[in-house]
């Protein structure tokens, strides 16, 4: 009998274990060693497939839901498959090419931005898209930065002692003088840090409207950044989801269950938006790209089922949010993590061009 060198049995299995995951994801049926020795290895015997495949479910990478039928891949082997990807799969470059213009035609305005990415998410995915930032009420704030986007525009940055951040833009009926902002953001971080939200805006707004010389030309701006720090907070903003009807339209009998059982935990929207803050937080610290989790990996046991794909959302150094696709274990990862990876990188470029745009210094007239 031949002995194969172990590396080359080694990469005998992997492949074994990548083609069950890929038909299953593909067919929704167990897969049997006689599909793979017709499909995937068509030299090897279907006897040493049975072998090799016992190996695999004595490991935990494959179970066997019937005797004598084929196998399903457990949560463990969507992670190999999974980290598999994450080194050796791009996206095709014309897909690329129209997820871009897409993502040009719909992304016009810094304000709709959350909802039009969720959007174009749940769009080309056919599953759920997300867009989410920090719930910040209730933190203590370490400083609120400014980030130019246009002469009439600018990007707030409110980051908490915690390190939760929230942003939103801000606009003005005036052209906004860099220098002039630089000061507001000066004598706003001194009076606001370690303030609660709550505390902050009420002790800006009784030095806005008290008479200042300092805030004399730019007390209009001050003002509209007040307004918009209380705006995000109060109607749900910081969590966008779209696409769960056309993600049940999708699903087979078998996941339906599932998924109704996500929609009620996105629908809380608390718990939800807890587990998606932990992750932000996780990925802020790693400085990691993207996060897949994967059935059980998940926290909350309504997602028991179900992968949720995401990747950080940075301007400059600091994670403003975190997008993502949620959908059921058997999706196309593939396709979902480079698609989640561009409308990431999307989302950046387009702050990142923004923020290039050349101020007009009013600071001499």
């Amino acid at each position: 009998m031949r002995i194969l060198k172990p590396e080359v049995a080694k990469a005998r299995k992997e492949k074994i274990l990548r083609w069950v995951v890929q038909q299953y994801v593909e067919t929704r049926r167990p897969v049997g060693s006689q599909m793979i020795a017709d499909g995937a290895l068509k030299d090897v015997s279907s006897a040493t497939i049975r072998n090799i495949m016992a190996e695999l479910e004595e490991e935990g990478y494959l179970y066997q839901p019937h005797t004598s039928g084929g196998r399903i891949p457990t949560d463990k082997a969507y992670r190999y498959y999974v980290d598999y990807l994450a080194n050796v799969q791009k996206m095709a470059a014309k897909e690329r090419q129209q997820i871009e213009q897409q993502y040009d035609a719909r992304v016009n305005e810094v304000d709709n931005m959350l909802v039009q990415t969720s959007r174009l998410l749940a769009m080309l995915s056919g599953a759920a898209g997300f867009v989410y930032t920090a719930q910040v009420e209730d933190q203590r704030i370490q400083r609120l930065d400014f980030i130019p986007l246009s002469p009439t525009m600018m990007l707030a940055v409110l980051v908490t002692e915690s390190g939760a951040v929230k942003h939103w833009p801000v606009r003005s009926n005036t052209l906004i003088n860099p220098a002039r902002m630089r000061l507001l953001s000066r004598f706003i971080n001194e009076e606001i840090e370690g303030r609660t939200l709550a505390e902050a805006r009420q002790i800006l707004w009784q030095y806005i409207h008290s008479g200042h010389q300092e805030l004399a030309d730019v007390a209009d701006v001050a003002t509209q950044v007040l307004k918009d720090m209380e705006r995000p907070q109060t109607g749900g903003d910081e969590l966008h989801v779209e696409g769960l009807g056309r993600l049940l339209e999708n699903t087979t009998e078998e996941d339906y269950e599932d998924l109704k059982q996500m929609m009620r935990v996105v629908e809380e929207r608390e718990r939800f938006s807890n587990l998606l803050n932990e992750k932000m937080a996780a990925m802020d610290r790693s400085q990691k790209r993207l996060n897949v989790s994967i059935g059980s990996e998940n926290e909350i046991k309504e997602l028991k089922n179900l992968s949720i794909v995401s990747t950080a959302c940075r301007v400059g150094d600091r994670t403003v949010g975190m997008l993502g696709i949620i959908g059921p274990k058997h999706m196309e990862y593939t396709r979902v993590m480079s698609l989640v990876n561009l409308i990431g990188s999307l989302l950046e470029s387009s702050l990142n061009n923004w923020s290039a745009l050349p101020f007009e210094d009013n600071e001499n007239e």
